[in-house]
């Protein structure tokens, strides 16, 4: 059987997801893809450099906003749909990717594991409150910055309070992705409504 680092990943992400990180072993996940221990030393010396690679590659480089959303034409309404689309593209990856093997997670749900992931990230990854600070910012400035757009060009009402409603938009989404993913996960119909309902009420 052929190993690579990509499978090895995918297996790391699913078991991280289902456990805690002290729960996770190198010879779990050594195990998982027919590999020996030391077989994965040739690819991550130790757990941590392991769970630093998952938590990079399907975590910030799968939520950064310039890898999650393609360009919209500058003005709130077409970010809106680039915005819904991006997170409906993501979450099928992360859902097909939490259950290549589903025996691995009985009983758990893709879309709640990784919210636990983002919560191991906190306690093990290092510095890791200041990195998901820095994403979290840039997403946000990311609203402000098209909100602001939309009034400089008279597409939302003169009065909008750019920083209020760019915290409402990231709230309303973050809100439902973690009230919905103890069941089937966020429900991007509406998201994209309780959007286009704040939209409304932007507009001019």
């Amino acid at each position: 059987m052929k190993t690579n680092r990509e499978e090895i990943l995918q297996n790391a992400l699913q078991l991280f997801m289902s456990k805690n990180y002290e729960g996770v072993s190198l010879q779990m996940i050594a195990h998982s893809v027919g590999l020996t221990k030391t077989g994965i030393f040739n690819y991550y010396p130790s757990k941590l450099d392991l769970f630093i690679a998952v938590a990079d590659r399907y975590l910030f480089h799968l939520q950064d906003p310039v890898n999650k959303f393609a360009p919209s034409d500058g003005s709130l309404r077409d970010f809106i749909d680039k915005y819904v689309e991006g997170v409906e593209r993501t979450m099928a990856e992360i859902v097909r990717l939490g259950n290549i093997q589903r025996e691995k997670m009985p009983g758990q749900l893709a879309n709640a594991g990784y919210f636990h992931l983002y919560q191991q990230v906190l306690f093990y990854y290092p510095d890791g409150k200041h990195k998901l600070h820095e994403w979290m910012e840039k997403e946000e400035q990311l609203w402000n910055d098209i909100i602001r757009g939309g009034v400089a060009h008279g597409e939302l009402r003169e009065d909008t309070d750019i920083p209020e409603a760019a915290a409402l938009f990231r709230q309303v989404f973050i809100g439902l992705a973690y009230q919905m993913s103890f069941s089937d996960g966020l429900d991007v119909g509406i998201l994209r409504k309780r959007f286009l309902y704040i939209y409304g009420l932007l507009k001019r």
